[in-house]
């Protein structure tokens, strides 16, 4: 072996060594809960007697209506919440980044919301939209509107929408808000000078360049539309919600309330296939794009 070939040994087991941590973590926290999920998928259950039955789960979530109308939810927030959150979070990165002044009050003010947990989240807002306890009432009262129902089923997937834009469309400016800052400012510079102004600059200069982190970010926002539970599941508590609400919420219902862990195992992992499926298909389009343009 020669010096060349025990010193590229030495640096890999460097790098292992220092990506031991990681993956030790990873494993024990994510690729064993999937595997065992997969191994609990594939047995049937009848109390604590659980017995192989193969892919005979898979077959039954094929023909379960409710597991597959669960998407309703997920669907409306995917086509509405998270676009108009991006939209909404790439016109405060762009506002913020002009701003002179009261940098850090915008940032605490902004970034707030995300530091709150969900289940916290969720409480205030059940109070909020409460039909007893809600400051709401009031105003309504004041302008005539008297016995109004604010937390009713029909109601729940637009203050979804409010609950979730609240919590995450300031983390979600601050990372925008990292990808402007990474553009070179010789760009806007040039265009100033021939005369381009503020939007004209974010529209023909600054938005084409944040074409990658945007897909980056509409990824990992749907992958939280496919699974969110926290904000309907505190919802609950002040409306009847079905059982199948969304995906996470049936599965979540399945088990513990049912007892019907090895089935919900299985949807559980449906879900994260559908999920990656979906992920890598909007990943590969978006590749396809942009490479189209670049030729």
């Amino acid at each position: 072996m020669t010096w060349i070939n025990k010193a590229r040994l030495k640096a890999t087991l460097k790098a292992y060594l220092f990506l031991a941590p990681f993956l030790i973590v990873f494993i024990g926290l994510v690729v064993y809960p999937i595997g065992l999920g997969v191994r609990l998928s594939l047995y049937g259950q009848r109390g604590a007697r659980m017995w192989y039955v193969g892919l005979e789960n898979y077959q039954r979530i094929l023909s379960d209506s409710m597991f597959w109308e669960s998407f309703k939810i997920p669907l409306f927030l995917l086509l509405v919440q998270v676009p108009v959150m991006l939209i909404l979070a790439t016109g405060i990165a762009l506002l913020y980044e002009t701003r002179k002044n009261g940098g850090p009050l915008y940032r605490f003010i902004y970034y707030l919301p995300y530091t709150i947990p969900g289940i916290v989240s969720g409480l205030v807002w059940s109070y909020i939209f409460s039909d007893s306890m809600s400051p709401l009432l009031p105003a309504l009262e004041f302008f005539g509107q008297t016995g109004v129902k604010l937390l009713t089923r029909s109601n729940v997937p637009g203050i979804l929408l409010v609950v979730i834009l609240w919590q995450f469309t300031g983390y979600t400016a601050f990372l925008v808000y990292s990808s402007l800052i990474a553009i070179p400012k010789e760009y806007s510079e040039a265009a100033q000078l021939d005369g381009a102004g503020f939007w004209q600059i974010a529209f023909k200069i600054k938005l084409p360049l944040l074409v990658g982190p945007l897909i980056t970010l509409f990824i990992f926002n749907a992958i939280g539309a496919m699974q969110v539970f926290n904000e309907p599941w505190m919802l609950g508590n002040l409306v009847v919600l079905p059982l199948n609400y969304t995906p996470a919420m049936y599965i979540y219902n399945s088990a513990f309330s049912q007892g019907r862990f090895t089935y919900a195992a299985a949807m559980g992992i449906i879900l994260a296939v559908l999920t990656c499926g979906f992920s890598w298909y909007i990943l590969r389009s978006a590749g396809r794009q942009i490479l189209g343009r670049r030729h």
